[in-house]
């Protein structure tokens, strides 16, 4: 089997899907950050979660604590979610639409004692685990540049669980924290739609 590379081959790269999904995130983010009551009706709120008031599932990701925030977000997201839609248009545009619930809905299930949160980090970190992993089953030449950003994200995890503070963005709210779980439950829900679209290809005749 010959190794093909990482990046996208000229011809490739005209006939491959725009990353309109990702476009519509970056931009509905950056929105927001310049509506500051967006965040009474957009956060994770538990309580308003309970209440019936589900769509905070998806709209916690957009909203955000402050310009900085936005910025290291959107510094991951675009670039690993976009490369992710030309590469595996399909996959990646179901992780960048189910992905945030499902993370919400960890959060939900697993840190009870967490009642507000918002941001697209548990989102960018699954998008670069996903393009990381597709690029790895694509049998790429510099699988070792693959497997360092997958360590680099475990790292920073690690780091941000033992220091309880993000690693580059800083919040504008006093006692605001870094939520570690959204990052693990990105990786996982990037793993789950590799592996979806791995078992697809198994199952083909």
């Amino acid at each position: 089997m010959s190794s093909t590379s990482p990046s996208l081959s000229p011809t490739r790269a005209s006939s491959a899907p725009f990353p309109w999904v990702t476009l519509l995130i970056a931009l509905a983010a950056v929105g927001l950050n310049f509506w500051p009551a967006a965040g009474r009706d957009f956060f994770f709120e538990r309580d308003a979660l309970r209440a019936g008031e589900f769509w905070r599932l998806w709209t916690a990701h957009l909203v955000h604590f402050g310009t900085s925030h936005l910025f290291w977000n959107l510094a991951v997201l675009i670039p690993s979610a976009g490369w992710s839609e030309r590469l595996a248009p399909a996959r990646a545009r179901l992780l960048l639409l189910l992905g945030p619930p499902f993370i919400s809905g960890a959060l939900f299930a697993v840190d009870p004692a967490l009642q507000r949160y918002g941001g697209l980090s548990g989102l960018a970190a699954a998008t670069l685990a996903f393009l990381a992993l597709t690029q790895l089953g694509r049998g790429s030449a510099d699988r070792w540049f693959w497997r360092a950003v997958l360590a680099l994200l475990a790292l920073k995890i690690v780091v941000e669980l033992l220091a309880d503070r993000p690693a580059f963005s800083r919040f504008i709210e006093a006692g605001t924290y870094t939520v570690p779980m959204a990052h693990i439950a990105g990786v996982l829900a990037a793993w789950l739609a590799y592996r979806i679209q791995r078992d697809r290809r198994v199952r083909q005749p």
